[in-house]
């Protein structure tokens, strides 16, 4: 069938008329305000603005389906595409490639744009002021200046600005004289009657291409597909939108699931949100919702819309009341252990906790400290990095063959090589052994050094009180002029500048003791300063309690305070020390 074509007035009229919907694959929408005013620029310089793809469907056949209706207003910080709840009464079309392209027309010609005000506070509804589309008619009769204003800053005229409503051109006839709008806009300000006259050649100009290019030029080139079934339609979807980058693969896997589920949009949305947290602790996202959905209903783990199909997001729909209460209890239970969006380095760390809470409910003191070793060894050792999903589901399959009643993570090392039935991906494992803890004691400040830090420091309420990780010695003593003033030659200074930033000169402090008190204060200035017993303080932070703590003296803090860390991390990881390490310990 040959490609067809309307006027942009006439798309915006069927939109309002309800003849156009989206389909529930379709992702959100997500076009700023530069690519939308670039979009009527393209307009108006004839550039092409692509073809569309949309979907026919009888009335009755469309109530088999979910749809949404397109955005009128869009809000930064609250908007949603609604979700279409009557049975239709008429032939619908479905958009299937075009959405963001037709949802900015018509978010520019027929509603508002409210995006946040720089510095302003997210929570604050006057921080989002509503803003229309304008072309300024004035200045370079080559240049078309679209903006989006306040109604107060769209009155501002001189003579290089004067701002037209765009929308305004809709209500003109096809065939509206230029100068008959000019003259109306002179009736209705008389104050603007001379800016207009000396101006007015460009402003014609400028008001004959848009309301040919809006109202005449049939500038819509658009396929249409008709009566196909939806597995037809996700087939030819993700062939149309996975040759570009405009969606990823986790968008299209995401657009298969709600395609299924009529409410699941909303559903998965307001899971993430509760998840993350009103502080925005976390950033879960579907990319990561989707994969533990899969995990927690015990479906393949293969990342592919093969695996999404109808039978897997029945299971997911069917139990998503449990699962919900899983990912809840899994974030406060992440919360609880100290963790957020920067010391988590792989969200699917929660993926089996998850799983422990889905199949078991409600979890006890122990099976709790051993959920959070499960997080600690997984993270520390990076199985996650690469192959999430046969990470994912080497994991699940140890976890199934163990006696979910208790979570004894002791008593089953998950290893590809020893246990046959746990695979994880390129033979990593979640023991840890004592090479692991060596390559541990060089980890530098970040999230690996977070949770090697935490528990060094198990004590600490990580979850009431924000902790820094807090050079011991201040990184501001490694400067190249404060080391120079100790005679180190470069290449002392080099190995110094590296050591600074690993563990041993690592320690979790309070986050206000250590952006007020403490700052830049020389180490052994703060132990006398902080009014804390210094045998006590030595003893807490695995300080020999002869060892100087003079900057001049660091090598030798970094190496003693390095052995005690080894022998307290082979006692917390259970890993026997190796004669080499036996002998470091001891020295």
């Amino acid at each position: 069938m040959a490609y067809s074509s309307l006027s942009i007035k006439q798309l915006i009229t069927d939109i309002s008329d309800n003849k156009y919907y989206l389909p529930a694959i379709q992702r959100k929408f997500v076009w700023g305000e530069e690519k939308i005013c670039n979009l009527f620029d393209s307009i108006m310089r004839d550039y092409p603005i692509g073809t569309f793809l949309f979907w026919d469907l009888a009335a009755e056949k469309a109530d088999q389906y979910t749809f949404y209706e397109f955005l009128k207003n869009y809000h930064e910080r609250d908007s949603k595409n609604e979700l279409v709840r009557k049975d239709f009464t008429q032939e619908v079309r479905g958009v299937l490639d075009g959405q963001q392209r037709i949802s900015s027309l018509y978010i520019a010609l027929q509603g508002v744009y409210c995006s946040k005000r720089k510095y302003a506070k997210k929570a604050t509804n006057n921080a989002y002021p509503e803003r229309q589309l304008y072309l300024n008619l004035f200045g370079d009769e080559q240049t078309y200046e679209f903006k989006f204003l306040e109604k107060k800053d769209a009155l501002i005229k001189d003579d290089a600005n004067y701002f037209y409503l765009v929308r305004d051109i809709l209500k003109q006839a096809k065939d509206v004289d230029p100068q008959d709008i000019l003259e109306e806009l002179e009736s209705n300000a008389s104050d603007d009657a001379d800016l207009l006259k000396r101006n007015g050649r460009v402003a014609r100009k400028k008001l004959f291409l848009l309301a040919k290019k809006l109202n005449q030029d049939e500038l819509i080139n658009y396929f249409k597909i008709v009566d196909k079934d939806l597995d037809e339609i996700l087939d030819i979807f993700v062939r149309v939108n996975s040759g570009g980058t405009i969606l990823s693969k986790s968008d299209l896997l995401f657009s298969t699931l709600v395609a299924h589920w009529e409410d699941g949009r909303e559903q998965i949305e307001q899971l993430i949100e509760s998840m993350n947290g009103e502080d925005s602790l976390f950033n879960f996202n579907t990319d990561f919702l989707m994969r533990t959905c899969l995990f927690l209903v015990d479906a393949p783990m293969s990342f592919k819309v093969q695996t999404f199909d109808k039978n897997n997001i029945a299971k997911i729909r069917d139990n998503w009341e449990a699962i919900v209460n899983a990912l809840t209890q899994t974030s406060s239970m992440l919360r609880e252990f100290g963790f957020n969006k920067t010391r988590l380095s792989s969200n699917y760390a929660a993926t089996p906790i998850a799983y422990y809470l889905y199949k078991c409910g409600k979890v006890d003191k122990e099976s709790k400290v051993e959920l959070r070793k499960l997080v600690v060894h997984s993270l520390l050792k990076q199985i996650y990095s690469g192959q999430a999903d046969s990470a994912l589901s080497g994991l699940r399959d140890g976890l199934r063959d163990r006696n979910i009643e208790g979570f004894p993570l002791k008593d089953c090392r998950f290893s590809f090589t020893s246990y046959q039935h746990t695979k994880l991906a390129g033979g990593k494992r979640l023991s840890i052994d004592s090479d692991d803890i060596e390559d541990f004691l060089e980890y530098k400040k970040g999230s690996f050094c977070f949770v090697l830090l935490s528990v060094l420091y198990p004590d600490l309420q990580l979850d009431q009180i924000s902790f820094h990780q807090d050079h011991m010695h201040p990184h501001s003593g490694f400067k190249t002029p404060a080391l120079n003033a100790l005679e180190l030659n470069p290449e002392e200074i080099s190995r110094w500048q590296n050591l600074r930033d690993q563990l041993p000169n690592l320690q979790l402090l309070e986050g206000q003791e250590n952006s007020g008190n403490k700052n830049a204060m020389p180490l052994e200035n703060w132990v006398v300063e902080s009014e804390t017993d210094e045998q006590y303080y030595r003893q807490r932070n695995y300080i020999p309690a002869a060892q100087s703590l003079k900057l001049e003296d660091f090598e030798q803090f970094f190496e003693a305070r390095k052995q005690l860390l080894r022998k307290q991390l082979h006692q917390i990881f259970d890993v026997a020390l190796h004669a080499e390490a036996v002998e470091l310990t001891e020295q």
